[in-house]
């Protein structure tokens, strides 16, 4: 059976590449926007740093209110639903340990799965990913959200009860996302998908979670940081056209690893899952790979953006410099 579970260490490791490109994509924010910016990555950092729940949860605390803050300068809706969402899930978080036993830890459990924006509790993920400035989107979309599979993965012993909702929002997400014109959110409910494919991997292959996430947070925040240099040339939706080598080049890698193209990242991450889904639920493994082929509609859409005229050329760097960790050779964490 293939297995690859690197050290919880490679996830900060991740993280931080991600979080310091995300700074350097700031670079235009204002002195206060830098601040909250700043305050969410320490709360990210420190989350995955710690192995206290009391830390833990102090960490998810003080990433909630900055980002309610930059969210409210750009849609107030969509601030405030992600405020509630994210209340909610704080007060069954700390419901959850307090309760302690096997009640506690389904309580624990759903509240992290609001966290990871997983259906049902997936409203404010497109709303919050689609409103927020490109950098913090990054960060919601590759990091936040997996912060919430990350306190499952850790605190949780009971995630066999997201099974059946991970199917689903696997699913749903992809159709959603097909059925999207608007960029980010389309990028949205494809989190909403690959979320739900966590949600599975947390009961049936927990050693394959750590790759899989790290595979989402670069591919993710990679197209993030492409469709945030789109936008910024007036390209809000799929049928615009785009034209650049090095955003291609960084779109298509972080989409192929997203739909689990071999040799990258995500390949491994999902054949990891597959294999170890295999002996527990094979009925699983027809679930999950129905739930990659919608996918592929919406990956498709994205490419098809750089085959269309564009009048502006469009180059970028960074989105590239992530994209090309989800190659072989090139990982640092692909030696544990």
């Amino acid at each position: 059976m293939f297995s690859w579970s690197p050290p919880y260490e490679s996830i900060v490791f991740a993280a931080a590449i991600i979080c310091m490109t995300a700074l350097v994509y700031a670079r235009d924010f204002s002195k206060e926007q830098i601040s909250m910016l700043i305050i969410i990555i320490a709360g990210i950092i420190g989350f995955l740093g710690t192995n206290s729940i009391i830390q833990a949860f102090f960490f998810l605390e003080l990433i909630i209110f900055p980002t309610f803050y930059l969210l409210l300068k750009e849609d107030k809706n969509a601030a405030f639903k992600y405020f509630g969402f994210m209340q909610t899930a704080s007060i069954l978080i700390l419901a959850g340990l307090l309760s302690g036993g096997i009640l506690g830890s389904m309580i624990l459990t759903l509240g992290f799965a609001i966290k990871m924006g997983i259906f049902p509790f997936h409203s404010w993920v497109p709303d919050a990913h689609s409103q927020a400035p490109t950098p913090v989107s990054a960060l919601l979309s590759s990091l936040i959200v997996a912060l919430g599979a990350f306190g499952i993965l850790i605190y949780s012993t009971t995630p066999e009860i997201l099974v059946p909702i991970g199917i689903i929002s696997a699913i749903y997400g992809a159709i959603g996302a097909s059925a999207e014109h608007d960029l980010k959110r389309l990028l949205a409910y494809s989190t909403v998908s690959q979320m739900g494919f966590v949600a599975v991997a947390l009961w049936a292959a927990p050693e394959a979670v750590i790759i899989f996430l790290i595979a989402h947070a670069l591919a993710k925040s990679s197209l993030f940081f492409s469709v945030g240099e789109f936008i910024k040339n007036g390209v809000n939706t799929v049928s615009g056209g785009v034209y650049s080598k090095t955003l291609f080049v960084s779109v298509l890698i972080a989409c192929l690893s997203l739909i689990g193209f071999p040799p990258l990242l995500g390949f491994m991450a999902e054949f990891s899952i597959l294999t170890q889904l295999m002996t527990k639920s094979p009925v699983g493994v027809i679930f999950f790979l129905f739930a990659i082929f919608p996918s592929i509609f919406y990956i498709e859409r994205l490419i098809s953006m750089f085959f269309r005229k564009s009048p502006v050329k469009l180059e970028s760097a960074l989105p590239l410099i992530i994209a090309l960790l989800l190659l072989p050779g090139v990982i640092p964490w692909m030696s544990s």
